[in-house]
């Protein structure tokens, strides 16, 4: 069996790392980003978005962000005057978004690990026009929670970690129902990372409710690990087994199996989701006690049932064109541009 062909020249995904306040650092992203902060202005100020953080505006939203997160205010604001836009304009783009992509997710609890550090991550199996995009965001604010995630240019939600030591990865959730629930799903993922304890996100999520059909895979400090189904509104949680948790595309809980539609099925199997959950875990599990960023981004290269496989190879149109593991309680997160297989990782520090 052949690997396919390199999809992407060798090479690390760029950094972006700022320091300062917190409107400093918004500020200086917000010229990094200046670009597309524009180019979602203008899809703001043509569907009339509104944005989530700002107080009496953003509605319920804005109250959380008061309560959770209010560093978040000042970060948007100073991408608002970085890129030189109306601050009321200054709202996320769906550059990362619909969630149509396959991705197999993690969470190790820390007493699995060599070294006593919880690891969580993810592959990202997207198109390959993907690649190029991607960086890795740092933000260490003077002011504020530090802040690392790989992501797109113009998403400050990522794939990674904020100084709590909460993780949060992401991937797609083949259900189809309607948007419904109070926070949009970039404030949700925003939210979590920042809460101080899985127990707060779960809370927070529990209460109001997400915008957005996905899953993710939350990993707090104490190397505590759970999943959260959203969709129409409406949350489930997913407890880790013996201390460890995968989750690809399809929806492990009760509740959301009678809204799978044909559609979705053949998502499902097309990405071969389910191989992909038991298969990682299989993996995870035969080195309990010893698992390392090393082994964990070997699990993430396998090719078992290939091209479907982890480490997807299905084509131009749909591959694993990044792999990320974190250690969030070391501040760690390693990542590869492009398949893991193919690719050596970077490590960032926050």
């Amino acid at each position: 069996m052949s690997n396919s062909p390199r999809q992407f020249p060798e090479g690390f995904v760029p950094l972006l790392s700022f320091e300062g306040t917190s409107f400093e650092c918004g500020e200086q992203l917000g010229l990094a980003w200046q670009h597309s902060l524009k180019l979602n202005a203008e899809l703001a100020c043509a569907h009339g978005w509104t944005p989530w953080w700002w107080k009496g505006r953003g509605g319920v939203v804005a109250d959380v962000v008061e309560r959770v997160a209010p560093h978040l205010v000042a970060i948007y604001r100073g991408m608002a005057k970085g890129a030189g836009i109306d601050e009321a304009l200054c709202t996320p783009g769906p550059i990362a978004q619909p969630f149509d992509e396959g991705c197999t997710s993690f969470g190790i609890h820390k007493s699995l690990t060599l070294d006593g550090h919880a690891l969580t991550g993810q592959t990202k199996d997207t198109g390959f026009t993907r690649t190029p995009f991607y960086q890795v965001l740092r933000l260490k604010p003077s002011d504020g929670p530090g802040y690392l995630t790989l992501t797109y240019p113009g998403e400050l939600l990522g794939h990674g970690f904020a100084s709590p030591g909460m993780g949060l990865f992401r991937n797609a959730l083949f259900v189809t129902m309607p948007r419904k629930g109070e926070l949009p799903f970039d404030a949700f993922g925003l939210l979590v990372s920042f809460s101080k304890s899985l127990d707060d996100a779960i809370e927070l999520t529990r209460r109001h409710g997400v915008r957005l059909t996905a899953h993710v895979t939350v990993t707090d400090a104490t190397g505590r690990s759970a999943g959260i189904e959203t969709a129409g509104g409406e949350v489930e949680i997913i407890q880790p087994r013996d201390g460890v948790y995968v989750h690809a595309n399809h929806t492990v809980t009760d509740r959301f199996k009678p809204r799978i539609t044909p559609q979705d099925d053949e998502q499902q199997c097309a990405g071969a989701s389910e191989h992909r959950q038991q298969r990682l875990t299989d993996l995870i599990n035969l080195d309990r006690g010893r698992l390392t960023p090393q082994l964990m981004l070997h699990n993430l290269s396998d090719h078992a049932n290939y091209p479907a496989s982890i480490c997807s190879h299905r084509g131009r149109d749909y591959h694993t064109t990044a792999a990320v593991v974190a250690e969030p309680s070391r501040g760690l997160l390693h990542v590869t541009r492009g398949a893991p297989c193919q690719n050596w990782p970077q490590t960032y520090r926050l």
